[in-house]
């Protein structure tokens, strides 16, 4: 069965931001980055960047979690979409999400939606460390590996070793 995802590559990514400023403009209409789906903390003494977006969970501890149900996955798309007239910003998913890939601005969670599945910073990756694409079953390990991966390495930028 192949499902489509968006896959990050570390290797790839030059930490640009590129992506960033992309999904702020799409998505606020707005060059403002810290309005944006995703974030790129970076740790220059040892060049690494570390793109966190939401990984569209199979069983997603921030649906689970929501208290108003505002967390729903779109059937089209395999996104997790927040319904901001049901969301209370009770920041239940922010603590939940174990990627640290949601937020909560003006009382509502924020968080990736595959931008109505074209999303918007696997365009403009020149690098291609961000892709939006389809895996067979198989592929999962290299997606697996990838994310386990950028938790070692977010590690190391959040504990400074």
């Amino acid at each position: 069965m192949k499902k489509t995802l968006l896959f990050l590559d570390l290797d790839a990514c030059t930490g640009c931001k590129t992506c960033v400023v992309a999904c702020s403009l799409r998505k606020e209409r707005k060059l403002d980055t810290g309005a944006a789906r995703l974030w790129v903390p970076k740790k220059e003494s040892i060049c690494l960047a570390v793109p966190v977006i939401c990984e569209q969970c199979e069983n997603a501890p921030c649906q689970n979690i929501c208290p108003t149900r505002a967390i729903s996955r779109d059937p089209k798309t395999n996104a997790l979409l927040v319904d901001t007239k049901k969301c209370i910003g009770c920041k239940e998913c922010v603590w939940a999400c174990p990627f640290g890939a949601i937020t909560v601005r003006h009382g509502v969670a924020i968080k990736c939606d595959l931008c109505d599945g074209d999303p918007e910073c696997a365009k403009v990756c020149i690098p291609k460390a961000i892709q939006y694409t389809s895996l067979e079953e198989e592929g999962f390990d290299k997606k697996w590996r990838s994310l386990e991966k950028r938790i070692k390495a977010l590690a190391t930028i959040v504990g400074g070793k």
